[in-house]
């Protein structure tokens, strides 16, 4: 498809509004207390609990968290359907709806959930990789950056993070 839309692809604004009015409808369903259960009494033990109900019922235990999980999907979304802040909102949106694909198919969620989110990720991508050679230059100039880091300090970090990691698997034993 040639015809562009105010020098944009008519498919790129397609999905990027598609895309973003989805995740707006997600953002306000969870800041509005809709998406998640609000009651903390279950009758069940978690052992006969299925994955989706227990993602639910932990997800939706904090009020707070709630709303800043629909905060984390409306803002980017909103971002999307503004043309000059369309990037900026796809890559905000790829860790949310990264994680949202992992939990769903982590916790056994329903076939079609998990092929929905697959795709809301897949269009996510598309959006931000269509900016490929952006990105190619982000890194160039990271790589040709001056750097001012020296070695004693790269030793340092490395070891502090070693010994915190070898700290956590030895008192998770």
């Amino acid at each position: 498809m040639k015809s562009t839309f105010g020098g944009e692809y008519i498919w790129y604004l397609i999905l990027r509004y598609v895309l973003g009015l989805i995740m707006v409808m997600y953002g306000l369903i969870k800041i509005l207390g809709i998406q998640f259960p609000t009651t903390r009494q279950y009758t069940n033990s978690l052992n006969d609990v299925d994955g989706v109900t227990l993602t639910w019922a932990f997800l939706g235990y904090s009020t707070w968290f709630v709303i800043l999980l629909g905060l984390f999907e409306l803002v980017p979304a909103v971002l999307l359907l503004f043309r000059k802040t369309k990037l900026v909102g796809a890559i905000l949106l790829f860790p949310v709806l990264l994680n949202v694909f992992l939990i769903n198919n982590a916790y056994g969620f329903y076939m079609y959930m998990r092929v929905f989110t697959g795709v809301l990720l897949a269009i996510d991508l598309i959006l931000i990789l269509v900016h490929y050679k952006l990105f190619i230059r982000f890194f160039k100039e990271l790589i040709h950056y001056p750097h001012t880091t020296k070695w004693p300090e790269i030793v340092i970090n490395c070891t502090i993070v070693g010994v915190i990691t070898l700290l956590i698997f030895y008192y998770l034993k």
